[in-house]
């Protein structure tokens, strides 16, 4: 449910403050961009295979790999960090401890063989 007044407006009488142009030589635009959405920016980000060091509470070591979009290797090992550190990714490996200490890999994702 939306409760923005400028979700409920219709396009026609919305602000327009964006256009989007095919091509910013070819003249006018092609279609307007209303409201908030013209303040989105895309983002060109890729996923990344993230692996992190576990220990299970009984002494056995481990892994906890996440697949994070990022623009940066540096970003998506910060966010894999952030949500190993939450309580479904610490359900999810049974308890096991977070190794900081242990190098955290962090790989370009490829597409799996089997795809």
């Amino acid at each position: 449910m939306y409760t923005s007044a400028a979700f409920a407006q219709p396009v026609e009488s919305a602000e327009t403050s964006g256009t989007l142009r095919a091509d910013p030589a070819a003249g006018p635009a092609v279609s307007p961009v209303a409201g908030p959405v013209s303040s989105w920016s895309r983002r060109i980000s890729s996923p990344w295979y993230v692996t992190v060091p576990v220990v299970l509470p009984d002494g056995r070591t481990g892994t906890q790999t996440f697949v994070e979009w990022a623009d940066s290797r540096g970003q998506a090992r910060e966010e894999a960090i952030r949500k190993a550190a939450t309580p479904d990714a610490l359900r999810h490996r049974r308890n096991a401890v977070i190794v900081l200490a242990d190098q955290v890999t962090v790989e370009p994702w490829r597409r799996p063989a089997w795809w």
